[in-house]
């Protein structure tokens, strides 16, 4: 197991789909990396944003006079932030064609134009793994898979074969890298017998033998965790216990979701002295829901530099980027937002001040300051 070391932590600033078919060596095999020199330092850019909740009125005012629908101009504002060399998402809801039925709360699909324009924004890992991949059933799963494998954008947390392995690799700059994901459970569905095999579900015995296999395979281990209480600003018991779990098992990196509202970061010790860079929640990264916390969401942005002689992994450059979801027009418009390019001005005409909600950048800034711990530096 190797050793990892945070060599910076930030302090807050003052205010605060594939084929059945599919091997591992697929999921490399378009990789044009030469093999690394060794004894050289190799720097992996990262993003992460949170829940791309995509509610029914963010897809109907987003249809298109021909029928078709388009969302990249809600991403627009975050692209410089969003382009690095992993760009992740947590896709929330399920995006599996008009032909299933487009749907809102409490059962989500949404057309497959969100995953057009989540790979359009330069998003190239997207979890699939949340507690409403099965909202559509089987058809569902194998609808969003087979459009993500037509996209060529990789996701983790589904398969649609028993003998496809539920880790996903990729080659970059030569080092190789391993994206896992799992969730807590399926909006109260269960997966058919014999068929468990269809979404990732946290159970500590699989995610053990994934780990196993991914250290094995792998310079660095990435984990998205769809865990938590919706709604908690605190990361629970359980959350705290799986990311020890999941640290002590060799993961570098662990990237949560699901409550809807942020949690703060941590860096964690594994039992073989490794470090784990963990954000608990990233909060919402777009949604049309009608609370105030609900629309200060979280970039994760970071650096991994990996040591091809010492097998090492640090981090520098560590940071929180606060994401605000500027709605206006009576919920017609949406808009993604980095903190500090959002502005009183443009709180004002937000559709929850019209509603009476306090948007105003200092609001959210309290929040941070209340939420957010000094383990990762928050920029706003």
């Amino acid at each position: 197991m190797k050793k990892l070391v945070v060599i910076v932590i930030m302090c807050m600033l003052v205010a605060c789909g594939s084929n059945p078919s599919d091997t591992k060596k697929d999921d490399t095999s378009k990789d044009t990396n030469k093999p690394v020199e060794e004894g050289k330092v190799v720097d992996i850019s990262v993003s992460a944003v949170g829940d791309n909740l995509i509610h029914e009125a963010v897809y109907y005012y987003a249809k298109k006079a021909d029928g078709s629908y388009g969302f990249d101009e809600m991403y627009e504002p975050m692209l410089p932030y969003i382009q690095k060399d992993i760009s992740y998402i947590n896709q929330e809801t399920l995006a599996a064609g008009d032909e299933l039925g487009l749907s809102h709360y409490p059962q989500f699909n949404g057309p497959y134009e969100i995953l057009d324009d989540v790979k359009g924004a330069g998003f190239n890992w997207i979890n699939t793994a949340s507690n409403h991949s099965y909202d559509r059933g089987e058809q569902g799963v194998i609808n969003q898979y087979n459009y993500l494998k037509q996209l060529d954008l990789m996701q983790t947390g589904m398969q649609v074969d028993a003998n496809e392995s539920r880790i996903r690799y990729r080659e970059i700059k030569g080092v190789k890298v391993a994206f896992l994901s799992y969730t807590y459970g399926l909006n109260g569905f269960e997966l058919p017998e014999g068929k468990s095999y269809l979404i990732n579900l946290i159970d500590k015995e699989i995610i053990a033998k994934d780990m196993k296999e991914a250290n094995a395979n792998s310079d660095i281990q990435m984990v998205s965790m769809h865990w938590g209480e919706e709604y908690h600003f605190e990361p629970n018991d359980e959350q705290k216990e799986l990311a020890q779990f999941l640290s002590d098992a060799g993961a570098d990196v662990i990237i949560g979701g699901h409550p809807h509202v942020i949690q703060t970061g941590d860096i964690l010790t594994g039992k073989n002295g490794n470090t784990t860079l963990t954000y608990y929640s990233l909060g919402n990264f777009l949604s049309a829901q009608d609370g105030n916390d609900n629309m200060l969401g979280g970039l994760a942005s970071f650096t991994m530099s990996y040591d091809t002689k010492t097998k090492e992994v640090t981090f520098k450059d560590v940071k929180f980027i606060p994401t605000i979801t500027q709605i206006t027009n009576a919920f017609h418009n949406y808009k993604v937002y980095a903190l500090k390019d959002y502005t009183d001005e443009m709180a004002s005409v937000h559709t929850l001040t019209q509603k009476g909600l306090d948007m105003k950048r200092q609001y959210f800034i309290d929040l941070l300051n209340q939420v957010m711990n000094d383990k990762i530096e928050v920029v706003y």
